[in-house]
């Protein structure tokens, strides 16, 4: 299971990265909002206690993908007794995330006094995972709540999502 979730996290990467582009001009720089790293480190910057608050458990914190590090993102994950929660921190907008096409669901929401998204991958359509974007300087920390397997969905992961978006908010740069 553990391994459909990084393919799903994998494959969001590359969906957004679709959005930027990767052309490049002149003296060769690259051009596009994915252009960079983003300074907020979900892993460094968002304290236990606040994933504990969540009832996620901050000894099961997973770095990046499998430890490997994405160009363009910073990627943190736990665990608890319920859904598993992913925080990846990204160069890309909300205006890149709302105009990806995999996603769906859009709902405008506000988390602590900043503008946010509620969406939906298309792909995960049976209601087990959300993801909440919020903007963070010019770029966006998207949050996502997916229940794994066969696990019972006990409580809406939109719900979780947004929850944890309020719970983090503090610590996430604007």
């Amino acid at each position: 299971m553990r391994g459909k979730v990084v393919v799903g996290l994998i494959g969001a990467g590359l969906l957004l990265a679709g959005c930027g582009s990767a052309s490049v001009s002149g003296n060769a720089d690259a051009e596009g909002t994915a252009a960079g790293e983003p300074v907020f480190s979900p892993c460094d910057d968002i304290p236990d206690e606040a994933v504990r608050t969540l009832g996620m458990d901050p000894a099961t914190e997973s770095r990046d993908i499998y430890g490997v590090q994405q160009p363009g993102w910073k990627i943190c994950e736990w665990h608890g007794a319920g859904p598993y929660l992913s925080v990846l921190s990204t160069t890309y907008s909300l205006d890149d995330v709302r105009a990806n096409d995999n996603y769906t669901e859009f709902s405008d929401i506000e988390v602590g006094g900043r503008h946010g998204l509620s969406f939906r991958k298309i792909s995960e359509g049976d209601g087990r995972a959300c993801e909440v974007a919020v903007s963070s300087g010019t770029g966006a920390v998207l949050l996502s709540a997916a229940y794994l397997g066969v696990d019972r969905v006990i409580e809406d992961p939109c719900v979780i999502a947004e929850r944890a978006a309020s719970q983090f908010v503090e610590y996430i740069p604007a």
